[in-house]
């Protein structure tokens, strides 16, 4: 060989090796861009919540893996389940979507994303729901949540320490108001990094929808007008209203006041049948974003009671309640925190009324409550942050606290029956 053709050797070995070694980087690249592009993981149920998981996660890379791989804490062999992709509103970012069934009850499961059948480095854990009240069941109750995105962290870690088995958010999350996709990846970044129990589990979301998912709030909007909601969330009925049951002993209602569906019509039809076909259920629990019981907005010169939304609920949805009986109503978008006398027919009943609690301050900027709302309807409301901690028992006691954003619990409520006395 001449010392020419050795020289031309050397050099297209050494761009063979360069090239080889960029497509490595590349390759690894591609990996560890994948691991930095995941926006946001969150696990919700579409339908039976003791043998069925439903995880979500949103990146930005094109070419995201859509394999979970899943497994019983302690167990060695994993079993593999391959997501669907979903669009997120009009924006670039990637969803994919995965429901896990067939899972055991009150169980605990680890799982990965897109990383083979090794135990990853970094990974997930979640806990199915009893399939029967064995033991108390705990969740955490609230809305109205980014402010700021410290706070955000805050409230999301401070509701995450209860250790609960869910959280029913219901409304006003990201800010974003139908538009802000930038609103939303910080609000799911923060669910992902800060949403995490003492024990490593992501705490799954039972969510409604408020004002602030929607393009230009209330005003009986469409669900096209909130396309950040209805694209990232899959209810079970795919909708912003509807049931969630555990077994026969929890059923959760969630509701929309006219953020994308009416107050009366096909809605409160829906109510009346949901709550006839749940007579049976131990405990019921209902929760929607603006109050009938509300302590800040109020028309000009009347009060919070006047509010056109408030109105329409005691008339189409309150007498369904009433008439079957529930455990607790919660509400929020007024920005403080807030308990109710027990109330029945408009009116204040310590024996047989329902309790309302709220008002939606789970990590906004709070509210003053003003003179006006220190009303007949109030046990007591103050601007404070805070969620609800619901904890039920097979008894069917339960005890509700008040949490604040720094982990004191500052009110609480103990109900000895699980449901309210139906109307006759």
């Amino acid at each position: 060989m001449t010392p020419g053709a050795v020289i031309s050797w050397k050099q297209s070995r050494d761009k063979l090796i360069l090239s080889m070694r960029i497509l490595f980087l590349l390759f690894l690249s591609a990996v560890a861009g994948w691991s930095q592009d995941l926006v946001g993981l969150y696990l919700m149920w579409q339908s039976d919540p003791s043998t069925t998981m439903t995880i979500n996660w949103v990146d930005l890379h094109t070419a995201s893996p859509l394999d979970v791989h899943y497994r019983r804490v302690g167990e060695t062999a994993w079993a593999k389940a391959t997501g669907e992709k979903f669009a997120i509103a009009d924006t670039t970012m990637q969803g994919r979507r995965v429901e896990l069934k067939g899972l055991l009850p009150d169980t605990n499961y680890e799982f990965n994303i897109g990383k083979g059948i090794e135990k990853p480095a970094e990974g997930w854990r979640f806990r199915t729901m009893p399939r029967d009240l064995n033991r108390p069941v705990r969740f955490v109750s609230g809305g109205d949540m980014f402010s700021t995105r410290i706070k955000l962290d805050k409230a999301n870690r401070n509701a995450a320490s209860l250790d609960p088995d869910f959280a029913l958010i219901v409304g006003d999350l990201a800010y974003a108001n139908g538009v802000s996709s930038n609103r939303w990846v910080e609000w799911l970044k923060s669910w992902m990094q800060a949403a995490v129990s003492p024990d490593g589990r992501v705490i799954p979301l039972v969510i409604g929808i408020g004002n602030h998912e929607v393009k230009g709030g209330y005003n009986g909007k469409v669900p096209e007008d909130a396309p950040f909601f209805y694209s990232l969330f899959t209810t079970p009925q795919r909708r912003a209203y509807y049931a969630l049951d555990f077994g026969e002993y929890l059923s959760i209602l969630v509701l929309d006041t006219a953020h994308t569906n009416p107050i009366p019509g096909a809605q409160a039809e829906w109510l009346e049948k949901a709550l006839a076909a749940r007579k049976n259920k131990q405990f019921v629990f209902v929760g929607y974003h603006y109050p009938a019981y509300g302590t800040t907005k109020a028309p000009k010169g009347k009060t919070p009671l006047d509010a056109v939304h408030s109105i329409a609920i005691r008339e189409n949805w309150m007498p369904a309640w009433e008439k079957y009986g529930v455990t607790a109503v919660f509400e929020n978008d007024h920005h403080n925190y807030k308990r109710t006398h027990r109330l029945r027919q408009h009116k204040r009943d310590d024996a047989n009324g329902i309790i309302y609690l709220g008002d939606g301050a789970w990590g906004v900027e709070t509210r003053t409550v003003p003179d006006f709302a220190t009303g007949w309807w109030l046990a007591k409301a103050e601007g404070r942050n805070h969620v609800w901690e619901v904890k039920i028992r097979s008894n069917g006691t339960s005890t509700i606290r008040a949490v604040d954003i720094d982990g004191k619990e500052f009110d609480k409520v103990e109900i000895l029956t699980p449901r309210t006395k139906p109307v006759e």
